[in-house]
C-alpha cells in the first residue's frame, strides 16, 4: 500500500467516493428510464392515438398496403423490408438496402419509409433517404424511442453507450451478489421496519426491506441487461476477432447458416394476409415481419409474433414467399431449435416483462420502481454518513437533483413531443425533446445548487414533478387529444389508463409533500453549513 500524506489520502478518498456516487446516479438513470420504458409502446399509443383502437395489429388489407408501397419505390430498395406496428397501431414499412456510408466503413440503411393507417389503408407519411435522414423527419413512436434510448445507451453513440450500460448492469449484478451475501437474515430484513419518524434508522430499514424484496428481480434485470448491452457491443466482435479473423459476417453465417443462393428472377409474392392469418390461428398476435428480396424468386418472409396466452418464449415463423406455405418455427439463434436458442429467446421476456400484457408490465414497473428507490435511498444514506464534510453536501444535492430532476425533465420532453405533434412547435421532434429535456434538467440542477436548504431543493422539485404530471394530461386534452369518453368508446385503453396514472401519480406526490410540510418543525432544518437528509 502506498504511503500518502493525510491530505492526499483524504483527497483520494473523496475522489473515490464521488466516483462511486456519480456511477450510482448513472445506474439510477438507467433503472428509472428502463422502468418507464416498460410501457414505451403504451406511451406511444397515449401520445399519438388513432381515432379508434385497431382490433388486430396487421389487419386484413396489410398485403394490399405493402404491394402499393412496393410499386412506389426504386427496385434496389426492395432488397429488404421490415414492417411493424407503431404508435396507435399505425403500420410502419421500411423498404431499404444497405448503402455505403460517407466514412466508407459503416454501411447505412437507405430506402423509403411508409406509415399507413391500418383502418383505411391510406399512406399517412412517406420519407425517402438514409435511415438517419428518415428518422429525423418522422415523429410517430419517437416519445417511446426517446425513453428506450436513455435506458439502452444513455443516448451515447454506439458502441460506447452500450458498453457503458453493460458495465452499469455488471455493477448491479455485483451489488446483487454482494447484497445477498451480506443479508444474513433475509426473512427478517424483508419485514423489518422500525418507524421513528424521518430518522436515518427508519430510512435504512426501508432501504434494506426494499432491496431484499427486489433482490431476485434486480439480479434478473442486471444479468439480462448486461447480456443485451455487451453481446452486440463486445461479445460478438470479440468472438469474431478470436475465431473468424474479425469477420463478423462470417460468424453470423456460421451460426445462422448461409443464405439461399441468389435468384433475381421476378416472382409473384404470396398473399401476406394469409400468412398473418395463419399466425393468428395459432393464437399469436404479430409483432413485426421481414421480407428479403421482395418480388424475386429468392424472396424470404419471416413473421415474429408476441407470445400467445400461457407462453413465455417468443416464436418466429418462416414462410415460402411464392406459395405462402408455413415452413415452421424460426429459432432465435441457430438453424434449428435448441436449448441455446431458447435461453437467448428467454432473455427478452425476462428483461422487458412483456409476456403477459398489462399485468406482467405492471409488475415489472413496480419492481423496477423499487429498484430505482433502492439505488437513490442507498446513495442518500451513504452521503449522510459524511454529512459533516461540506463538500459532500454537493453530492446530496446532486442525488436529489437526479432523483427528481430526471423524471421532471422526461415530463418536459413529453410535453415538447405533444406540442410538436400538434404543430405548436416547429422542427424535428427529437431535437425539440432533447432541448426541452436538457433545459429542464439544467434549470433543476441550478435550482439544486442555489437553494439554501436541502429540504427546499427536494420540496420544489417534488412539487414541480407532481404539477408536471397533472399538466401533461391537461396539455394533451388542450391540444385536441381524445377525451376520456371518446377514448373509452373508441377502445383507446392506453389513453385512459395513462391519463389516470399520471393524475394519480401527480396527486400522490403533491399530497405527500403537503403532509411532510405539515410535519416539519418551525425552526430551519438546514442551512448552508449544516445538512439534513430526507430520502427521496
Amino acid at each position: 500500500m502506498l504511503k500518502l500524506r493525510q491530505k492526499t489520502t483524504q483527497t483520494m478518498l473523496a475522489l473515490h467516493g464521488w466516483g462511486a456516487v456519480i456511477f450510482g446516479l448513472l445506474l439510477y438513470w438507467v433503472i428509472l428510464t428502463g422502468t418507464i420504458a416498460v410501457f414505451a409502446d403504451d406511451i406511444n399509443d397515449w401520445a399519438s392515438p388513432l381515432p379508434a383502437a385497431i382490433p388486430e395489429t396487421f389487419p386484413l388489407g396489410t398485403d394490399a398496403m405493402l404491394r402499393k408501397a412496393a410499386a412506389d419505390v426504386a427496385p434496389e430498395y426492395l432488397d429488404e423490408l421490415i414492417v411493424f406496428a407503431t404508435a396507435g397501431g399505425r403500420i410502419r414499412a421500411f423498404f431499404h438496402t444497405h448503402a455505403e456510408a460517407e466514412d466508407g466503413e459503416h454501411p447505412e440503411e437507405e430506402g423509403v419509409l411508409f406509415v399507413f393507417d391500418p383502418a383505411s389503408g391510406d399512406i399517412l407519411q412517406r420519407f425517402e433517404g438514409t435511415q438517419s435522414e428518415i428518422e429525423a423527419q418522422s415523429h410517430y413512436g419517437k416519445l417511446g424511442h426517446f425513453l428506450v434510448e436513455w435506458h439502452v445507451q444513455l443516448h451515447v453513440p454506439s458502441p460506447w453507450g452500450l458498453m457503458l450500460t453493460g458495465i452499469l448492469g455488471l455493477s448491479l449484478l455485483v451489488a446483487c451478489v454482494s447484497g445477498f451475501a451480506m443479508h444474513r437474515h433475509l426473512i427478517k430484513d424483508a419485514f423489518l421496519r422500525r418507524r421513528r419518524g424521518g430518522d436515518v434508522l427508519s430510512h435504512k430499514d426501508a432501504h434494506v426491506m426494499a432491496s431484499t424484496w427486489n433482490l431476485p428481480f434486480a439480479f434478473i434485470l442486471a444479468f439480462t441487461g448486461s447480456f443485451y448491452s455487451l453481446a452486440g457491443a463486445f461479445a460478438i466482435p470479440a468472438i469474431a476477432m478470436v475465431a473468424f479473423g474479425g469477420d463478423q459476417e462470417k460468424l453470423i453465417e456460421t451460426v445462422q447458416g448461409l443464405p439461399p443462393a441468389e435468384d433475381p428472377r421476378p416472382a409473384e409474392m404470396a398473399n401476406i394476409d394469409a400468412m398473418l392469418e395463419d399466425v393468428r390461428a395459432a393464437g399469436h398476435r404479430t409483432r413485426f415481419l421481414t421480407v428479403d428480396h421482395w418480388g424475386r424468386q429468392d424472396a424470404r418472409i419471416s413473421v415474429f409474433p408476441w407470445q400467445a396466452e400461457g407462453e413465455l418464449l417468443p416464436k418466429g415463423y418462416s414462410f415460402d414467399a411464392q406459395t405462402g406455405e408455413n415452413l415452421g418455427e424460426k429459432p432465435a439463434l441457430g438453424q434449428s431449435p435448441s436449448l441455446g436458442s431458447d435461453l437467448v429467446a428467454l432473455m427478452g421476456p425476462l428483461h422487458f416483462g412483456n409476456f403477459a400484457g398489462w399485468l406482467s408490465k405492471t409488475v415489472w414497473f413496480a419492481l423496477g420502481f423499487a429498484g430505482a428507490y433502492v439505488c437513490i435511498s442507498g446513495l442518500t444514506l451513504w452521503v449522510k454518513r459524511r454529512e459533516q464534510l461540506k463538500t459532500w453536501q454537493y453530492l446530496l444535492r446532486a442525488t436529489l437533483w437526479s432523483a427528481w430532476g430526471l423524471p421532471l425533465a422526461l415530463v418536459a420532453a413529453a410535453a415538447a413531443y405533444l406540442l410538436q405533434q400538434a404543430g405548436v412547435l416547429a422542427g424535428a421532434v427529437e431535437p425539440l425533446m432533447f432541448n426541452a429535456f436538457g433545459l429542464c434538467l439544467a434549470l433543476s440542477g441550478i435550482l439544486a445548487g442555489i437553494v439554501s436548504r436541502v429540504t427546499g431543493v427536494r420540496r420544489i422539485l417534488v412539487i414541480s414533478l407532481g404539477l408536471g404530471l397533472c399538466a401533461l394530461v391537461a396539455l394533451r386534452l388542450l391540444l385536441g387529444g381524445p377525451g376520456w369518453v371518446s377514448a373509452a368508446t373508441g377502445g383507446l385503453t392506453a389513453v385512459v389508463v395513462l391519463d389516470v396514472a399520471l393524475l394519480l401519480g401527480g396527486a400522490w406526490l403533491l399530497r405527500r409533500e403537503w403532509r411532510q410540510t405539515q410535519a416539519l418543525p418551525e425552526e430551519p432544518l438546514v442551512d448552508t453549513g449544516d445538512m439534513e437528509v430526507n430520502t427521496p
